[in-house]
């Protein structure tokens, strides 16, 4: 017991440090782990939340609120516990599924409609916990003194949910969430999901009994049931900008993300669903992302004047067959095959989809960027063979096997600007492919 107490101290001590601001549902906090918390909301609501006519799904007035999302990890019952420090304290909640990764938006535009809520004040015999429950009997329960109990849900492997959480007082003290799940996952990493089925965690109710350790069993330790506790207060290095990599319905998928600019030194490499950055103005950021069974993904985004919360998408598609992929940032030196060292990322970027990916097979395609036809087409048509050869080279001496890459030199026969007029259209000239054979 000691060794899984100290691995779960140094878990939570490794957690991003985030605002606790966590007002929008863009930056909700992601959970990974059964407890969490203290956390304090410290943001105003949306207006979208607020709908005066219609208490018994929404908040009434406008109050600092706080958000959180989970990926539900195996097929179960959903049960939580919203636990306030101080007794008196008055939370109220949301419980929303997002049925795709467009969800935030449609939230903003008061198009989604939640599937819990919970308005009740709290009693002496509650101490102020709510959330849902057994002892639940409504979906929806109204503001006053009501059961701070909804009824418990029916949840599926792989469903995203947010809860948004309402101090109605708008009191300093802060509360803990607790979701009986076993996630386990790395908290540091966004949340990464076990293919396993574990055991669910045993969270005894705590609205009559205090939780005892001694009950709660797991298939491998304790460690995920103790709680992460809530980071302190960081504005200055609070995250504004929130990556989710989804696959081609919406659902959240882990993929190996590569992202480039987003510091001074190396690329940030890591397996994620979700991983927050922090940009600051006009900064200019290149992600990839490769998840086995999918295409390889590559764009850029660049922060404008406005710092606010953003919330990017990463949707990953199935492996379709004759399906090009333009490999970015590959340079060569002048009039020659020899790749610059500048190019690695991008040929880093195809070699991780063709590790992930044993039984795909390609062709490499090299094109020469010459509309004048200043060199003889022979010439052209040569070196553009040899860079498609210096591409499978590379590969090959990274654990590619050769017999899954066939090159193909097209010199400038294929132009995509016939008439280059500035350096970006030359370089879009002299290119190279991946075909998916």
């Amino acid at each position: 017991m000691k060794k899984a107490l100290l691995i779960a101290a140094i878990l939570g001590s490794i957690v991003p440090l985030y605002s606790q601001k966590h007002a929008t549902c863009a930056d909700a906090i992601h959970i990974t782990a059964s407890s969490y918390g203290p956390v304090t909301p410290q943001g105003w609501a949306d207006a979208s939340l607020c709908m005066p006519n219609n208490e018994n799904m929404y908040f009434g007035k406008t109050h600092k609120v706080v958000w959180f999302s989970f990926i539900v990890p195996y097929d179960t019952v959903l049960t939580f516990q919203i636990v306030p420090e101080n007794a008196s304290d008055d939370f109220d909640f949301i419980l929303f599924k997002a049925e795709r990764g467009d969800f935030c938006q449609k939230e903003k535009l008061q198009k989604v409609k939640p599937i819990r809520t919970n308005f009740a004040k709290p009693t002496l015999f509650s101490k102020g916990i709510c959330g849902l429950s057994a002892k639940g009997t409504q979906e929806f329960v109204p503001p006053g003194f009501n059961n701070p109990n909804s009824s418990v849900l029916q949840v599926k492997k792989g469903e995203w949910y947010y809860l948004v959480v309402d101090s109605y007082a708008n009191d300093k003290g802060g509360f803990t969430l607790k979701i009986p799940l076993q996630f386990n996952a790395n908290p540091s990493q966004g949340g990464t999901i076990s293919n396993s089925k574990p055991k669910p965690v045993n969270v005894p109710d705590t609205t009559t009994t205090a939780v005892n350790k001694s009950n709660i069993t797991t298939d491998k330790s304790y460690m995920d049931a103790m709680p992460i506790k809530a980071p302190p207060i960081q504005f200055a290095s609070a995250p504004n900008f929130f990556i989710h990599v989804l696959d081609s319905i919406g659902h959240p998928i882990k993929a190996s993300l590569v992202i480039d600019g987003a510091g001074n030194g190396p690329p940030i490499k890591i397996d994620t669903s979700l991983y927050p950055l922090q940009l600051n103005k006009y900064q200019t950021i290149k992600i990839r992302a490769n998840a086995a069974g999918h295409m390889p993904y590559q764009s850029s985004y660049s922060e404008s004047g406005d710092t606010s919360s953003v919330t990017f998408w990463v949707r990953l598609q199935p492996i379709k067959m004759a399906e090009k992929i333009t490999l970015k940032d590959i340079s060569f030196a002048g009039d020659s095959p020899e790749i610059l060292p500048a190019s690695k990322p991008a040929l880093d970027y195809i070699l991780q989809f063709l590790l992930n990916n044993p039984n795909v097979k390609i062709v490499i395609k090299g094109y020469t960027n010459d509309p004048n036809h200043t060199a003889p087409e022979k010439y052209d048509q040569v070196l553009s063979e040899k860079r498609a050869n210096s591409i499978k080279s590379y590969l090959s001496s990274h654990g590619v096997d050769k017999k899954r890459m066939e090159c193909i030199g097209y010199g400038s026969t294929k132009l995509v600007y016939p008439r280059p007029v500035n350096e970006e259209q030359k370089i879009a000239n002299r290119r190279v492919e991946i075909e998916i054979q």
